[in-house]
Formats: structure tokens, C-alpha cells, sequence
């Protein structure tokens, strides 16, 4: 009791001394840490440069922008105890994003252990996360075949351009009242609605709900009284979870009736369901990306609408979409340069499995490198005028320096869009239909162009980018003067 009574009475001595062990033993793993790079001196030793973030209001891309100027393409931060080694450069982030396999397979993991990754699962299922390699592979094989198949492809194409034309009848309504659109806000339903509905075949009406939604003014939706009525329409989305646990019991059942020559149908629920394997991916910015830099430049729109003439004419563009898709060179080209400027991603964390060698330097395994694919994709040491948009780099021009250059800095893995190495994101055939769907759809349909001429790249990263918005108007093509 007299020990318990002592402790008590000293507990503020006592966690003083701990505190101040552990300063003493942060500092000293740092000054004696091998291997060390230029970054900011950690003032902090709980929480090491993670404050600084803050300065940069949360904005992490703009963050790791700022160190990269300040202290090179190979640097390092300290984030509480976890040191960052920040890597801008296609050189020295070749190892461990290449598609080599004898080097990839050296980084097969996404990032270190963590201890709270592991208590929620995500470090031994599915794709993104998993540090099961057996199970890893099995997963990134089931989803590559399947997302790569020409019948679901097909299938999302037709429903992409199908759910796309549902949504161009209720921006008509809204062009018969001259009304803005932001466009962020739309397609961020949109995607949603794709994912959904390739996802269980069923559709979600994110779409629909965003127009209702848009025709209720704010001071109705907030007035006296009102939030009982709001409540019950969020109640369905706390029993999502319920929901799609339903459907997918459903499917299972049908899928298991079913006799082995039946043909089945293409929606990604039933072919995740016959092979085991999640799915994931964000295309809305990138979307909202791509006709930005549209309207920004008139002379890529009206490259891009004549070629999409040339193919399509003015018929139906529903007839032949997918393999039509294929045959727009100049479309491709605009979505990669658009995706080199603005990585989707703009930083990935990748940890390696067993010793190897980075920047010149020999690294113990786990440790966790930031791939800065924001800066390498524009990095002067790769790219002529990388900071420029042009899409005609990305056309084979041998007369053109810029294309040369292209050309040789994607081959040396000075340009990634979706990741590199055994963990480049598997979903990318996914996204850049549904991006070339949506752009044919509109330009076709529509004349495009800024609400505000002004118009910035009015954008935010924490993880990945997010548009704030991005308010166009649009007219009919048929009253195009």
C-alpha cells in the first residue's frame, strides 16, 4: 500500500523521466540512423515533421512539393517514428517501381507492418494492403483476368454510355433553365453509380438523387424541422452494409442454381463472386481533369471532337462503342498527359521485403519509401517542358523532341499514371474506359465551357486529389453557332 501510495504521489516525476528517456532515445536512433538524407530536423519527437502538414492546411501534396524543392529528389522525413524517404527522381524510384521481376519482387509490399492495419483486416485480404503474399496473388491474378476481359469490358462500356446518356437528360432540364453545372459533383455521383451498378447489377440512382437534390433550395433543406425528415432519408445509408450483404447472398444463390453450360451474366459482383477477388478505383478527378484541360485549350477540343467525328460521324455512339474506344489515338493522348501533370496518386508508399540498393545507398529491408510521382512525372532531368501541358508528346512523331523525349522517359520509369512494379494498380483498363466513354458522350452532345473564365485547377490532396468544384455550362450541339 505505502508503494502504491509513493507511486502515486511521484506519478508526474515518473512519467517526466519516461518522457524524457524516450526524447533521449528518439534523438539518438535519429543521429545515429543509417543511410541519412537532407529533410527537416524533426522538433518534435512524438510526432517528428507531421505538424508541419498543418502549415500546408492538411494539403499533403503541396507539403511533400515544398520538401522536395528544399531538399532534393531524395530526401527524408520523419512522421512520429516512421521515417519517410521521399523519392522525386525516375532514376533512383526505377528499383522499386520497375517491371523488372528481379527487382519488384524485392518490393512487395505496399508499406511496412502496422499494427492497426492488422487488427482491421486490411493487411490480410484483399489487394491494396495485403501483406499475405500467397493470398495477394491469387486476389491480383483473379482481378487483373477479370477486369481485363473483353465481355466485362464490353459490358461496362454499354453500361457506362447508357447510364451517361440517363444523365445528359437531366442536365437538358437544367440547360432549358441556364443553370451552372459543377461538374465535380455530378461526376462524383456518376462514378458511383458505375461502381455500383457494374459491381451488383442493380442500379444506385446517385445521379437521380444529386438532381432531386439540387432542385430543393438550401433554405428549405435547412429550415425548422427539417431534420427529421433528412434523417430518414440517411437511414438507408447506415444499413448499407446490411444491403449489400443481401444482394450478394441473392447473387451466390442464383449463381449456385444455375447449371454449369448456362451463360452467366457480365456484371463484376458475379465475376467476383466465380473467382474470389475485390475491386476499387477513383476515376471522378480524373474525369473532371480531362475536360478541364478541354475547355482550357480550344485547340485540343476541337482536335479531340474532330477526331471523334471521324470515327463515330454524328450517329448513335452506342453502336460499336467498345471497339471504337480503340480507335481514338488523339483521346489517349489526352488522358496521359493529363494524368502525368495531375497523378491521381501523387505519392505511394512502397516498403522493401529484403535488402536492396536505392539512390546508391544500401537499405535494411522495411523500409518505407514515398514514390513523389508528381514530381517525377514532370522532373527536368526527364522531361523537356514537363511542367507544360501538350499532348502531342505522347503522339509518335520522330520529328518532334518532345515526343522522342516521351518516349524515352516512359521507358526509363520517369512516367507513371497508376503506380509501378508488382503493385501497379490492376484497374486500369477500368478507368480509362469509362473516362473515354464519358468524353465522347459529352462532346458529342455538347458544346462545353467554363461557367467563369477564370477557371483554376481548384483542387485538394489528402490522399489523392479531389476537385472543390468545377462549374461549366453547356449547350445542346445542334444550337452551336
Amino acid at each position: 500500500m505505502y508503494f502504491i501510495k509513493n507511486l502515486i504521489s511521484d506519478l508526474p516525476t515518473l512519467i517526466a523521466v519516461l518522457l524524457f528517456l524516450y526524447i533521449i532515445r528518439y534523438y539518438y536512433k535519429y543521429f545515429t540512423r543509417v543511410n541519412p538524407l537532407p529533410g527537416p530536423f524533426p522538433w518534435v519527437p512524438l510526432l517528428g515533421n507531421t505538424l508541419e502538414i498543418f502549415i500546408y492546411k492538411l494539403n499533403i501534396a503541396e507539403y511533400f512539393k515544398d520538401i522536395q524543392s528544399k531538399y532534393g529528389d531524395f530526401c527524408e522525413i520523419q512522421m512520429g517514428s516512421k521515417r519517410l524517404i521521399l523519392v522525386s527522381n525516375g532514376d533512383v524510384a526505377y528499383p522499386i517501381h520497375t517491371s523488372s521481376v528481379a527487382l519488384s519482387r524485392k518490393f512487395l509490399y505496399r508499406d511496412v507492418q502496422s499494427s492497426g492495419m492488422l487488427e482491421m483486416g486490411f493487411e490480410t485480404s484483399g489487394i491494396l494492403s495485403n501483406r499475405n503474399l500467397d493470398e495477394w496473388r491469387i486476389n491480383r491474378e483473379f482481378f487483373e483476368r477479370i477486369s481485363r476481359s473483353r465481355n466485362f469490358l464490353i459490358m461496362l462500356t454499354g453500361k457506362t454510355y447508357e447510364m451517361a446518356s440517363d444523365m445528359f437528360k437531366l442536365w437538358d432540364m437544367m440547360i432549358n433553365e441556364q443553370r451552372e453545372i459543377d461538374l465535380s459533383k455530378w461526376l462524383e455521383k456518376f462514378s458511383g453509380d458505375i461502381g455500383v451498378t457494374t459491381a451488383t447489377g442493380i442500379p444506385s440512382y446517385a445521379v437521380l438523387s444529386y438532381f432531386g437534390f439540387n432542385l430543393v433550395p438550401s433554405f428549405i433543406r435547412h429550415a425548422p424541422g427539417m431534420s427529421y425528415f433528412n434523417s430518414k432519408f440517411l437511414q438507408p445509408i447506415k444499413d448499407a452494409e446490411i444491403l449489400l450483404h443481401e444482394i450478394i447472398q441473392k447473387r451466390r444463390t442464383k449463381i449456385d442454381s444455375l447449371s454449369e453450360d448456362a451463360s452467366l451474366p457480365s456484371d463484376f459482383l458475379t465475376l467476383l463472386l466465380t473467382v474470389n477477388t475485390p475491386r476499387g478505383i477513383e476515376v471522378t478527378t480524373a474525369m473532371c481533369l480531362v475536360f478541364y484541360y478541354v475547355c482550357k485549350y480550344p485547340s485540343v477540343k476541337s482536335k479531340v471532337l474532330s477526331e471523334i467525328k471521324s470515327i463515330f460521324g454524328n450517329s448513335n455512339t452506342s453502336n460499336s462503342l467498345y471497339d471504337n474506344l480503340n480507335n481514338l489515338p488523339y483521346c489517349d493522348t489526352l488522358i496521359e498527359e493529363t494524368l502525368r501533370l495531375h497523378v491521381l496518386l501523387p505519392y505511394f508508399f512502397r516498403s522493401n521485403s529484403e535488402p536492396v540498393e536505392v539512390g546508391g545507398y544500401l537499405w535494411e529491408k522495411e523500409q518505407t519509401f514515398l514514390l513523389h510521382y508528381q514530381r517525377i512525372n514532370v522532373n527536368e532531368t526527364d522531361w523537356i517542358d514537363g511542367e507544360i501541358f501538350d499532348p502531342e508528346r505522347f503522339l509518335r512523331n520522330k520529328d518532334s523532341e518532345r515526343s522522342i523525349n516521351a518516349r524515352k522517359a516512359s521507358n526509363k520509369g520517369a512516367f507513371s499514371t497508376f503506380g509501378g512494379g508488382a503493385r501497379v494498380c490492376p484497374g486500369k483498363a477500368w478507368a480509362i474506359i469509362e473516362i473515354k466513354i464519358l468524353l465522347v458522350s459529352v462532346l458529342m452532345k455538347y458544346g462545353i465551357e467554363f461557367a467563369n473564365k477564370d477557371q483554376g485547377l481548384d483542387m485538394f490532396c489528402d490522399a489523392s486529389y479531389h476537385w472543390r468544384e468545377l462549374k461549366i455550362r453547356l449547350k445542346p450541339r445542334m444550337q452551336e453557332t
